[in-house]
């Protein structure tokens, strides 16, 4: 559905070194699945985001949306490619003279579609979004969480193949914000469209993504489905979904800490299997983080134990097949 290949973006600087945005990044987002984009500020999302709705063209590589290649398209040609793309933003970015009904029409009236089919397909997106009979009411009389959904029914009115969510629940709170990740998934399970999300927030990977890509100056350090992100306990993108429990190592003289992660699906019990093998070694749980990622239960412990129990604890996880590895204070 989404294929990059080789995508670099430079800027110039008169009397500066040049800004490399991108470099020489590929990445494969498959149809109909959500995809995170991650990374710290200045790692290119931004940039990403630009060359991904053709506001930006790359200095070199392909973009292709669709099976159309946006880096070889006329200007004209980009417009309507455009349109197969919807954009859901940080803010909702709404016309706050227009009713939330006008503000989900407008892409339709550019598009050309006749007022009666505008008006019915703007009643099934109301619908969609959960806010039958909202259509009248104007931005302001409409809370955060009320406009993002008309953001949402906007960006999906010209029944897009590709959904681009900027950031959508960073200015959201935590109930807002599972709702909103609820109907995006709604949205693409219901639609079959893709759905790429620029996120700095882990929470939003966790929940609604099937793969995810973490970016890093530009460059793509790491790109996986979802589950094969968090079955390799030291990569870095298990590292930011699930990060490992803080310990306070100053007060554990005489004692190592072991690191165990795990992984395990709804009904399975794998936690105390690991928590009966740990006390029976004779170790204290220090601290443990628990995340769902996706359908899978993952879990971070750090577990304490005098020195010379090291060498038979990690023998006895690894007879296990646990990871468990010793942490370097």
């Amino acid at each position: 559905m989404i294929e990059l290949h080789d995508v670099t973006k430079i800027y110039p600087r008169k009397g500066q070194d040049s800004v490399v945005a991108l470099d020489h990044l590929s990445l494969s987002v498959p149809a109909h699945s959500i995809h995170g984009i991650v990374g710290e500020s200045g790692a290119g999302k931004s940039t990403l985001i630009r060359c991904l709705t053709a506001l930006e063209r790359p200095t070199s590589g392909s973009i292709e949306v669709d099976g159309q290649d946006l880096t070889k398209l006329s200007e004209k040609d980009l417009r309507k490619a455009r349109r197969n793309i919807g954009m859901v933003f940080q803010g909702a970015n709404l016309l706050d003279s227009r009713t939330a009904g006008a503000n989900v029409e407008y892409p339709l009236k550019l598009a050309g579609i006749p007022a009666a089919e505008r008006k019915e397909r703007v009643k099934e997106l109301f619908d969609l979004v959960g806010l039958a009979g909202r259509e009248s009411s104007y931005p302001s009389q409409l809370s955060g969480g009320q406009r993002q959904r008309v953001g949402i029914a906007r960006a999906i009115a010209d029944a897009p193949a590709v959904l681009l969510a900027d950031e959508p629940t960073s200015a959201l709170d935590m109930e807002t914000t599972e709702q909103i990740l609820d109907l995006l998934k709604s949205v693409r399970d219901r639609t079959g469209v893709t759905v790429v999300v620029i996120t700095h927030e882990m929470s939003v990977v966790r929940k609604i993504c099937d793969s995810v890509t973490l970016l890093d100056s530009g460059k793509v350090l790491e790109s996986a489905s979802l589950s094969d992100a968090v079955a390799a306990p030291e990569s870095a993108l298990s590292l930011k979904l699930v990060p490992m429990p803080t310990v306070d190592h100053d007060t554990l003289a005489g004692q190592s800490v072991i690191d165990v992660f795990f992984t395990a699906h709804p009904g399975e019990p794998a936690g105390s299997k690991v928590i009966g093998l740990g006390s029976a070694l004779g170790a204290d749980i220090a601290a443990g983080l628990f995340e769902t990622v996706g359908s899978t239960q993952v879990s971070r412990l750090a577990l304490t134990l005098p020195h010379t129990k090291v060498p038979a604890a990690l023998q006895a996880f690894a007879d296990h097949n646990i990871y468990a590895k010793v942490r370097v204070a």
